[in-house]
C-alpha cells in the first residue's frame, strides 16, 4: 500500500470498511451501493488483496472481502480513511465548518458526529448528534449562533464497548471530528 495511490473508487470502497472494521463485503453489493461498474469493483478488490490491505473468503459463488487485520499497517490505513471521511463530511457541510471546528476546540478526548448528519440524511431542521469520550465545554452559545440543536452524549474512553447498543450505532455511522487515533484504538480494543 505504501506506493499505491488511492483513486476515488478505491477510497469509496475502503471507506465502507470504516463503518465496521470487521465487515465482509462482496463485489455486487458494493457496486450497487456506490453505483460503480462491477468489473471496476472487482479490479479494485483484487488490487487491494494483492497489496495486503484486504483478504477474502469464499461463500458459495461470492467472494467476501474484509480488512486484513494481520497487516501491521491496517490501523494506519483506517486512520487515513477516517480523516478522508472527515474532510469529505466538512466539505459537504461547509456552512457548518466553523461550528465543527468550534466543537473540536471545546472537546477534550474523542469527538464523533453520528446520526442523520453522519449518514448524510440530515435535513435543515435536524439535530446534530455528537458523542464525546472525554469532556466538553458548554455549547449553548454555539447552538444559538448556528441555530442548531446539538445533542451531546458524553462518556469516557474506558467505557467504549463494541457490544453496547449505543456504541454499535455510533460505530455504524460516524464521522470522527477529533481523536481519530484514540477512537480507532478504542474500537480496536473494545
Amino acid at each position: 500500500m505504501s506506493n499505491m495511490l488511492l483513486n476515488a473508487g478505491m477510497l469509496g470502497i475502503l471507506e465502507e470498511f470504516c463503518l465496521d472494521y470487521t465487515k465482509k463485503i462482496y463485489g455486487r453489493q458494493i457496486a450497487n451501493k456506490l453505483k460503480m461498474n462491477q468489473k471496476t469493483v472487482s479490479n479494485i478488490f483484487n488490487r487491494l488483496e494483492k497489496d495486503g490491505v484486504l483478504k477474502y473468503s469464499t461463500e458459495g459463488k461470492n467472494k467476501y472481502y474484509f480488512l486484513n487485520m494481520l497487516n501491521p499497517q491496517i490501523k494506519d490505513i483506517i486512520k487515513m480513511l477516517e480523516i478522508a471521511r472527515k474532510n469529505k463530511f466538512i466539505e459537504k457541510h461547509a456552512q457548518l465548518k466553523d461550528l465543527f471546528y468550534a466543537l473540536e476546540r471545546r472537546a477534550t478526548g474523542i469527538l464523533v458526529i453520528f446520526g442523520s448528519y453522519a449518514k448524510f440524511t440530515n435535513k435543515k431542521e435536524s439535530d446534530l448528534d455528537v458523542f464525546v469520550a472525554g469532556s466538553m465545554e458548554e455549547i449553548e452559545d454555539l447552538e444559538n449562533l448556528y441555530k442548531i440543536k446539538i445533542n451531546a452524549i458524553k462518556s469516557s474512553k474506558e467505557k467504549i464497548n463494541k457490544n453496547d447498543i449505543f456504541v454499535k450505532e455510533v460505530i455504524k455511522n460516524h464521522i470522527i471530528i477529533k481523536g481519530v487515533e484514540e477512537f480507532v484504538e478504542a474500537i480496536w480494543q473494545a
